[in-house]
């Protein structure tokens, strides 16, 4: 089976990756912004031309936002920034617009989605957006750049910890062990719940980095008013928002986990399953949103009580790659049975960022949790973060075990078994030693 690594590199700390000596740590300064991206009340309805069978989205039950957290050591700066969308629309000209912004390297910025399936965008596909979509995808890269340009304004001395808790919300979706998604608890689902905790030096809070591994999608397609859906940030927005509200921080940016296969537990449209008709629950559905984000918010104000090492000077250090892999486009066949076509190459992007006590590993893909977890053991032993939905997301990337079925994920993913996996953690260690 072909793979091919591709690597390529831009530093923020060359001169230790160099071999030279090692540079005097400066003070960490930090700044974060929140902006809204909610489209515009004359949005509505809104439906997609590339999803025709959707209904559309009426209205809007909580707002969207785009959140940037920006760090630097005096030498070196580094752009965090969460969309609340299902991915990072037009992702090049987003990363390239948010380092112009940021006075970096592409390199230097991670740009990531929360991939709340309720923004109305999630029914964009193909590259021909409507004159809406293709305003709102200008609007979020906007926002985006107004965001990192706020968190440069704010910068203040500032100090960085981190700690790794559970969480309790998700399950896997039961796909790859019983071909359906209705949640299997015996199947693999990491609990980890990491927090990035970033402080001003008097103590004031600046934000947060939860990152935690389920779709976003307690929500999805479920017809919450008589006429079609409502826009919601979703759990992870309704995360977000209760602990912004709290003043835990003012700004709480979400990274989905390695998530491909995570699910909250509870869904507002259920599938139909053990013999019971699926349903729909509508606005009653909103209760269950309530219940699952209060719960996970809860579990990060816990794990901000676990013992974390705030430091004032902090490597920053940041790298990006790619894993190229073959591409295949899949068919299911009349008798049942999966017939792959091959088609070109599938490129992942990968990304390393060093942010003092915890490294985030992204990886453009809606990722499984088995290769999750096997980035997290093959980047120790510093603690690893996996951040998927990065800029340029190419689909579902899963443990080879989980191609044996035509499931919907396995359907959706662009890679063919024996790759990917192996490919994204030889990548990310070539990212971690190049450094």
């Amino acid at each position: 089976m072909k793979q091919t690594i591709r690597v390529a590199l831009v530093l923020a700390g060359s001169a230790m990756a160099l071999g030279m000596a090692k540079p005097a740590l400066a003070a960490l300064s930090a700044g974060a912004a929140k902006v809204d991206i909610t489209p515009a009340p004359d949005a509505f309805p809104y439906a997609s031309p590339s999803s025709p069978h959707d209904q559309p989205f009426v209205g809007v039950h909580d707002r969207l936002f785009v959140r940037a957290l920006v760090l630097a050591d005096g030498s070196h700066k580094v752009a965090l920034v969460s969309i609340e969308n299902v991915n990072v629309p037009e992702p090049a000209a987003m990363v390239e617009a948010v380092a112009k912004a940021a006075g970096v390297a592409p390199a230097q910025v991670l740009v990531f989605a929360t991939h709340t399936h309720s923004n109305p965008l999630v029914f964009f596909h193909g590259n021909q957006p409507s004159p809406q979509q293709a305003k709102d995808m200008a609007a979020i890269r906007s926002a985006a750049v107004s965001a990192v340009e706020q968190a440069i304004k704010a910068q203040v001395p500032a100090r960085i910890g981190f700690a790794r808790g559970k969480g309790w919300v998700n399950i896997n979706n039961g796909e790859a062990s019983t071909g359906t998604k209705t949640g299997d608890p015996l199947a693999p689902s990491d609990k980890s719940l990491d927090v990035v905790r970033v402080l001003a030096t008097d103590g004031k809070p600046i934000a947060l980095l939860v990152d935690y591994a389920t779709h976003a999608e307690v929500m999805f397609r479920s017809m919450t008013r008589p006429d079609g859906l409502e826009v919601t940030g979703d759990l992870p927005g309704a995360v977000s928002a209760l602990l912004e509200e709290r003043g835990t921080a003012p700004v709480v940016l979400f990274a989905a986990g390695a998530e491909g296969d995570q699910l909250s537990q509870y869904k507002s449209l259920q599938a139909d399953a053990g013999g019971l008709a699926a349903k729909d629950e509508g606005a009653a559905g909103w209760a269950l949103l309530d219940v699952q984000a209060r719960s996970l918010a809860v579990s990060v104000v816990d794990t901000l009580k676990l013992p974390m090492a705030m430091q004032d000077s902090a490597p920053l250090i940041a790298a990006s790659g790619q894993a190229v892999c073959p591409a295949v486009k899949r068919k299911r066949n009349a008798d049942g049975s999966l017939e792959e076509v091959p088609n070109g190459e599938a490129i992942i992007p990968l990304s390393l960022l060093r942010l003092g006590p915890v490294t985030l590993a992204g990886v453009g893909a809606d990722l499984g949790t088995l290769v999750g977890q096997q980035v997290k053991t093959a980047l120790g032993p510093q603690p690893v973060s996996v951040v998927t939905m990065t800029a340029g997301a190419v689909g579902y990337v899963l443990h080879d075990g989980a191609y044996a079925k035509p499931t919907h994920a396995v359907m959706g993913s662009p890679v063919r078994a024996g790759c990917a996996p192996q490919a994204i953690v030889k990548g990310l260690q070539a990212l971690q030693k190049a450094r």
